[in-house]
């Protein structure tokens, strides 16, 4: 009897959870970490084998001996660098965190990071088109700081995050919305998963790729979308705010994985 293969989900929370019960449905077993006590539980009930570990802390010397002398088939690293972060207390959290990656033996290695690290632009955003300079610093020195400990890892740079319950547009109902005009760079998260197995799958290692659905309607054609499919109050008004511009690109994951969206445009949530 084949053994099951193994994914270890760091950081396992909403999306992670998720990405958890798709790689049970597709046999693999499978360990995750989580820095919340009552997720634990939950995890485990869903057949996960879980570990409480806060890279802000001193790790756990059970969960580096558990995950140390293991071949994973996907390691997923979901350790936000957040916004409301002080930065030295972040980066100390991303070296501890580097640290413990190199102990992991993994045949696929994920880190998710944010197109929030760009700023705003006129012209399309490409993985490359923005000098180091002008990323945000948090998010891409948390970035370097992985690659340097694993020079195998890929990074996907992830939209705003929608899917199973969260509804683009539902924060804004009976609310006045600022953002209407905006163009959205958002990915469904059933997207995430096929990505992350598609790196898998095509044995793809040390590359950086943003992750968004190709197209880009504005905010507020999206909200009114939403309101008709899932019957939410419409938000109060819509402000004609001028915005900052900013439309990132996928072309390059897109090309490189040969790689279909699920989910081609956030009108389709």
């Amino acid at each position: 009897m084949l053994s099951k293969k193994k994914a270890l989900i760091i950081g396992c929370g909403w999306v992670g959870i998720r990405f958890a019960q798709k790689l049970i449905t597709i046999d693999f077993d499978v360990t995750a970490t989580t820095t919340s006590d009552f997720k634990i539980n939950t995890l485990n009930h869903l057949g996960v084998r879980a570990f409480l570990l806060d890279f802000s802390k001193e790790p756990i010397p059970e969960m580096e001996n558990s995950v140390s002398n293991q071949l994973f088939d996907i390691v997923l690293i979901s350790v936000p660098a957040k916004k409301r972060e002080d930065f030295i207390n972040c980066i100390k959290k991303f070296e501890s965190l580097s640290q413990f990656l190199q102990k992991i033996r993994a045949k696929s290695m994920v880190y998710l990071s944010s197109v929030g690290i760009y700023p705003t632009s006129p012209h399309p955003i490409g993985e490359m088109d923005i000098p180091n300079q002008l990323l945000d610093p948090k998010l891409y020195r948390a970035e370097q700081i992985l690659t340097t400990a694993v020079a195998q890892l890929n990074i996907l740079r992830l939209g705003g995050i929608f899917g199973d319950n969260r509804i683009p547009g539902r924060h804004f109902s009976a609310k006045r919305c600022e953002v209407g005009s905006q163009f959205a760079n958002y990915i469904h998260v059933e997207d995430i998963h096929a990505i992350i197995l598609s790196l898998y799958d095509e044995g793809i290692h040390g590359k950086l790729y943003n992750a968004v659905s190709p197209f880009h309607p504005q905010k507020k054609e999206i909200i009114l979308q939403m309101v008709k499919k899932y019957g939410f109050a419409l938000p109060s008004s819509f402000e004609n705010r001028p915005f900052e511009h900013k439309l990132v690109s996928s072309e390059k994951l897109i090309t490189d994985l040969n790689y279909q969206f699920i989910y081609e445009s956030p009108l389709d949530y």
